[in-house]
């Protein structure tokens, strides 16, 4: 009897797609810093949350 590996398949190729686009948004320069992710994260709770960071500025 033959092995069903179409979720494998299927999960392997959604990775596959998955590190593609992201790396294509690296290359486009549409990141996020470390540094203004944590002063973000530093912000929430606080009288001066900073806005939502957009990948690119």
């Amino acid at each position: 009897m033959k092995a069903d590996h179409t979720d494998h398949d299927d999960w392997e190729a959604w990775k596959d797609e998955a590190t593609r686009h992201a790396l294509a948004q690296v290359e486009a320069g549409l990141v996020i810093s470390a540094e203004a992710m944590k002063a973000w994260a530093a912000s929430l709770g606080t009288d001066n949350l900073l806005p939502l960071l957009q990948p690119g500025q």
